[in-house]
This record gives structure tokens, C-alpha cells and sequence, in this order.
């Protein structure tokens, strides 16, 4: 008889296990342009089709990001020594590829209509300005802010790079994980906007 009831509870334990396990539901995120920017940078292979001599076309050439950022999972940092990697929120898509977006949707709102943003190394178009941005760090912090600095340069075809470092903080009004992609993408427009102002011929808005 006692076996039968320590096999019950085990039962009623392992049932109660699964009840919980299918109540959690990840939730996923993504960074976005602020409003006004257009909402799509050009991808490499697109610009092919329609070349426009008139425009200066700007390739966002590569992107870095911390390791410790580097990952599907949200990192909120919760002590000084101490960061929360949540595994049931998420980037919607991996975190260099959403900034190289938004950066390129940013800096498109910012140069305006002179100038075809695009991602990544272009095919058939060859680029009349290469940017390459550094980010150092990509951090939130619990219940406060988040923070982003990256050191950048913008190497046009023709002329000397210009080289700079953006830092850029933004609160969280909201202390959940929405309220922080909202901040970053905030933060990330101050950054496209200094590197907007050192685009040769650029008249950011």
C-alpha cells in the first residue's frame, strides 16, 4: 500500500511539473528606429536593381557587440558582479544583426533623401561611405537604465576616415524587459545621429 501511494505522489508531482512547465511562454523583442526614420534599411543585394548616380550610398560594414551581450537572451544587470539571463525573454533576432537594423534605419531618418542607407557589403554598388561601429557596451541595469558606448568610424571612398565615440544612456520608465528594448533603440538613434554628423556632405536633421 505504500508503494502504491509513493507512486501516486510521484505521479501527482510529475503532473504538477508539466502544469507549470507549459505556463511559462517566452516572450520575444526587437529594437526599433524612432519615428520618421524609415522603417527597412536597403539589404546589399537590393541596391542593384535601381543604381541612383545621384545618391551616396552608405554601407553599414560591420558591427561588434560584447560577448557577455552576444546571446538570444535579454542580459539585466542585477548587482555589480551579478547580470540575469532570462531565457523567457528574448530578442526576436540575433542582437548584432538588430542593431546593424536600427542603425541603418536611424541613419537613413538622419542623412534623409541624398542618401540609400545600406546592410552589409554591397553587390554591383560599390559604397561612397563605409561605417563600422564598435559597440563596447551594450548594458541594462534593473529597475534604472541601459547604456550604450561604441567607438565608430566613417570611411568614405574618397577623403580621410573620421573616427569617434558615442555614449549614449536612457531610463527605464518601466522596469520590465519591453521598457528596456525601448530604451536601447532610443539610445541607439543618439548614436546614429553623432555618426550621421560626421558623413561627408550630410546635413543631419
Amino acid at each position: 500500500m505504500r508503494s502504491w501511494n509513493r507512486v501516486a505522489a510521484l505521479a501527482m508531482a510529475f503532473a504538477l511539473c508539466g502544469c507549470l512547465g507549459t505556463s511559462s511562454r517566452t516572450s520575444f523583442y526587437t529594437l526599433s528606429a524612432q519615428p520618421g526614420a524609415p522603417q527597412g534599411g536597403v539589404p546589399a543585394t537590393s541596391a542593384q536593381a535601381a543604381p541612383d548616380a545621384a545618391r551616396v550610398y552608405v554601407s553599414i560594414a560591420q558591427v561588434t557587440i560584447p560577448e557577455v551581450a552576444d546571446r538570444r537572451q535579454l542580459v539585466v544587470r542585477t548587482a555589480p558582479n551579478r547580470v540575469e539571463i532570462s531565457d523567457f525573454h528574448q530578442w526576436a533576432e540575433p542582437l548584432r544583426l538588430g542593431i546593424a537594423r536600427t542603425l541603418a534605419q536611424d541613419l537613413a531618418g538622419e542623412l534623409g533623401a541624398g542618401f540609400v542607407v545600406l546592410l552589409g557589403q554591397s553587390l554591383g554598388v560599390t559604397p561612397g561611405v563605409r561605417v563600422f561601429l564598435d559597440v563596447q557596451k551594450f548594458e541594462a541595469v534593473a529597475g534604472q537604465s541601459v547604456a550604450v558606448e561604441a567607438v565608430w568610424s566613417v570611411r568614405p571612398a574618397k577623403g580621410e576616415p573620421r573616427h569617434g565615440r558615442s555614449s549614449a544612456e536612457e531610463r527605464t520608465p518601466t522596469n520590465d524587459h519591453a521598457g528596456i528594448a525601448a530604451a536601447y533603440s532610443r539610445a541607439l538613434a543618439r548614436v546614429a545621429r553623432e555618426i550621421a554628423a560626421a558623413v561627408p556632405g550630410s546635413r543631419p536633421n
